[in-house]
């Protein structure tokens, strides 16, 4: 897979405007002197497609309304048997997501063994439910929200015949969240979310979408992305991007340039690397120890 790492560099000249393209670990680097001309972006296009790169990185200064803009344009522009992606640290989020809320459990010093767990989705026929086994083994229960109950419904009658395991499944939504603490939520959006009654308390993880939780009688915590500590490896081979560039994307950036199949595989890369969540990222910023 090609990827492009792309970046904002200071304007030369008002006249002059360009973008400059260097080669970096076997991809892109690309400057974008000018986020706002439309002109630029058109050729930012241009040049992703020619160079065929599958996915892309943007610079802490290009993201908001000029990443949203470029996604467009090449949504646009995209053949049918093209796809290029917009890396955004959500994917990295989705493979590490126990490993965020035993960060947050750990943070206010609770027992992991003795916490309840409420992990929501809807419908997804890509959706790997390997996933669960973490939890199912670690935390005390598992309650699953989901509207394909009878897919789970065979996965808790296979964990109670055979390994005397008891996990919950339900799509009530006036009561499946109503006390539940630590909310994982994997695919639903904000108004998907509003339709279930949640505890007041609760801390929401959201996977794979941006969502904030606001009902007015809410007093707990979103969750929508977080920060990683990397080894020094990790450090001096992005050191020729400076500190332009958020950490978790470029980390799974590596991970999509390995093009991992294997999940198993995703979270022994992960492991090895020793990757580590430093700090979770809520609607108003970074969340401080304090908030727990």
């Amino acid at each position: 897979m090609i990827i492009g790492y792309i970046k904002e560099e200071k304007l030369v000249s008002k006249i002059f405007r360009k973008i400059e393209v260097r080669s970096f670990d076997n991809n892109y680097i690309i400057a974008v002197d000018d986020k706002e001309n439309i002109k630029v972006k058109r050729k930012l296009v241009k040049t992703i497609k020619k160079l065929q790169i599958e996915a892309i990185v943007f610079s802490k200064s290009l993201q908001g309304e000029f990443e949203i803009q470029t996604k467009e344009m090449i949504d646009l522009s995209n053949q049918k048997n093209l796809k290029i992606e917009v890396i955004n640290g959500k994917r990295l989020m989705e493979y590490m997501q126990y490993d965020i809320l035993e960060y947050i459990i750990k943070k206010r010093k609770e027992d992991i063994k003795l916490e309840d767990v409420y992990i929501i989705f809807k419908k997804d026929s890509k959706l790997d439910l390997n996933f669960l086994k973490k939890y199912i083994e670690n935390f005390r229960m598992t309650n699953i929200v989901t509207n394909e109950v009878e897919r789970l419904k065979n996965i808790q009658d296979n964990l109670l015949e055979n390994d005397n395991i008891l996990i919950s499944v339900s799509n009530n939504k006036r009561k499946a969240l109503k006390r539940a603490k630590y909310i994982i939520n994997i695919n639903l959006n904000k108004t998907e979310l509003e339709k279930y009654r949640i505890n007041r308390n609760a801390v929401i993880i959201n996977i794979r979408e941006d969502v904030k939780y606001d009902n007015v009688s809410f007093d707990g915590i979103n969750v929508n992305n977080f920060d990683i500590d990397l080894p020094d490896e990790y450090i001096e081979k992005f050191e020729v991007l400076n500190d332009k560039f958020d950490l978790t994307k470029l980390y799974e950036s590596v991970l999509i340039n390995e093009n991992y199949k294997d999940m198993d595989k995703i979270y022994s890369r992960i492991n090895s690397d020793e990757i580590k969540v430093k700090e979770l990222i809520g609607n108003n910023g970074r969340i401080s120890d304090s908030e727990w």
